[in-house]
């Protein structure tokens, strides 16, 4: 077998390009494998290190090493945000916390709210907590929404930004 040729290593009915990490996202951010949650800090912290998004295809990349995430929508959940004079903080489901950069926004199927995330590196759905949130900033403006932070009202897409 080439070291090029990854067939051995796929398992029945598997489409993805690369080997599956066994590794699970579901829509709200939570990671599985085989079912049972994801929960050891120390294995989190590496899987939110090294993941990659190459062509819609998420990755795990450790070393020379990489595989095919399963994720549902996206890898990074906004799971709360905090609104304030210059504009909003948002908490990903990784832990960290990063301002939101308002022209990033857009509103997707069935009135899901997206952003980019991660210095616009990877898309980031909002939870339901954090939807509630942020919708106390989001006004009607003629045929659609725009999200009104820091006294300036920015167009809510209704696609994601090129």
């Amino acid at each position: 077998m080439s070291p090029n040729d990854l067939s051995a290593f796929m398992p029945a009915g598997w489409s993805g390009k690369l080997p599956p990490c066994l590794i699970q996202v579901n829509p709200e951010g939570e990671l599985s494998t085989n079912g049972a949650p994801l929960i050891h800090p120390g294995i989190l912290e590496l899987i939110f290190a090294s993941v990659h998004l190459e062509d819609g295809i998420y990755l795990l990349r450790v070393g020379n090493q990489q595989c095919q995430l399963e994720v549902a929508d996206t890898f990074f959940v906004v799971r709360s945000v905090s609104l304030g004079p210059e504009g909003a903080s948002l908490t990903l489901n990784d832990g960290s916390s990063e301002l939101l950069d308002p022209a990033t926004v857009w509103l997707g199927e069935n009135g899901v709210l997206y952003c980019q995330v991660k210095a616009g590196a990877f898309p980031a759905r909002f939870n339901r907590q954090a939807y509630y949130q942020i919708a106390q900033a989001i006004v009607e403006s003629g045929d659609g929404f725009v999200l009104r932070l820091g006294g300036r009202d920015h167009a809510i897409a209704s696609a994601p930004p090129a």
